[in-house]
């Protein structure tokens, strides 16, 4: 069976200029081979997919997420746990802490160790956070494909490895939060909504959305 092109290299390097060629190669070759695995089978569908990765990741620059903050920012990003900028100030450019505060804990995450806010972090090209959505995507990783990793070591290889980040992104959109009827019908807002739990940088999710339908065809 012949290989289904979602996206060739040229124009993923159109829609992410500041990507080497090579990358856009290799990143290009995932997509085709391994989106399909999750149901993604359509340029229609893809363009949803891409749009939203491409805003989470900076357009695949970034991997981890970047939680060294200015206290001020905190207020603005977070104004329900930092009420004002000298409450803020003890997590300031500090990461670990700072994840463990707004992330450690959480239920509705999975988080139950010390450590788990800042392990669990957003990871890949999606964002991956808390340690619930990488212990099923652990289990998926073995039931779907046979490789066999703790969700740990899953978080950090999602934070390096373009291949298995492509995984992750998948498994989020198609398994997780079940988004390919959605994304068929064109629903971009419902998916941007599940995706990120709001619509966070909306505007330029739809200006990448309305640029991969030109270039993708």
């Amino acid at each position: 069976m012949p290989l289904l092109v979602l996206i060739t290299k040229e124009q993923l390097k159109v829609l992410c200029p500041k990507l080497h060629i090579t990358r856009a190669q290799n990143l290009s070759a995932y997509f085709n081979t391994i989106c399909p695995d999750y149901g993604i089978v359509s340029k229609n569908i893809f363009h949803e997919f891409i749009a939203n990765l491409m805003e989470e990741s900076g357009c695949f620059t970034r991997y981890e997420e970047n939680l060294s903050y200015s206290a001020e920012r905190m207020v603005q990003v977070w104004p329900h746990r930092f009420k004002s900028v000298e409450v803020a100030k003890w997590y300031e450019h500090h990461p670990a802490r700072l994840a463990e505060f707004v992330y450690g804990y959480r239920k509705s995450l999975g988080n139950y160790l010390p450590g788990d806010g800042f392990n669990f972090r957003g990871s890949g090209p999606i964002q991956m956070t808390g340690r619930l959505n990488f212990t099923q995507f652990s289990a998926w990783m073995v039931y779907r494909f046979n490789i066999t990793k703790l969700p740990e070591q899953w978080a950090e290889l999602l934070r390096a490895s373009d291949e298995f980040g492509v995984h992750s992104a998948c498994w989020i959109f198609a398994i997780a939060k079940n988004l390919i009827d959605e994304a068929e019908r064109d629903e971009m807002k419902e998916i941007v909504q599940r995706i990120n739990g709001g619509l966070t940088n909306f505007k330029q999710r739809m200006a990448n959305y309305e640029k991969a339908k030109k270039i993708i065809v």
